[in-house]
């Protein structure tokens, strides 16, 4: 399961989680632009404040989403733009870490490791 970012304001904590669905809602909100693209510009800092919410709307309520609107009250109510980036940082980083890193312990063949999706050469090849 994608984890949750989670930030409390008053006495609420929410939930921001980018599932499938979310993604696809951000999508649909951003004229079928894909995910990915939209996540680099938020990244960059060059989305605005309509992408901002758009991604907050997608994905706030642990993944289910919330009205436009809502996402805008959840923004003033979090002291405005610049309190709410961080926490969507935090939900692109658990929905997409970064990969873990090879320790060279597991890359020679016998070693322990796993051996699913390494094919073999057919024998006598």
């Amino acid at each position: 399961m994608i984890p949750a970012a989670h930030l409390k304001v008053g006495k609420k904590t929410h939930k921001l989680r980018l599932t499938t669905g979310a993604l696809m809602r951000f999508e649909e909100d951003n004229d079928g632009t894909p995910f990915d693209g939209l996540l680099d510009k938020l990244i960059q800092g060059v989305g605005g404040i309509r992408l901002l919410v758009s991604a907050l709307a997608a994905g706030l309520d642990d993944g289910n989403g919330v009205s436009k609107e809502d996402a805008m009250t959840f923004v003033d109510q979090a002291g405005g733009a610049r309190q709410v980036v961080p926490f969507l940082a935090e939900a692109i980083a658990k929905a997409f870490p970064a990969p873990a890193e090879s320790t060279g312990t597991g890359d020679a063949p016998g070693k322990g490791e796993k051996t699913a999706g390494k094919a073999s050469p057919p024998a006598g090849a």
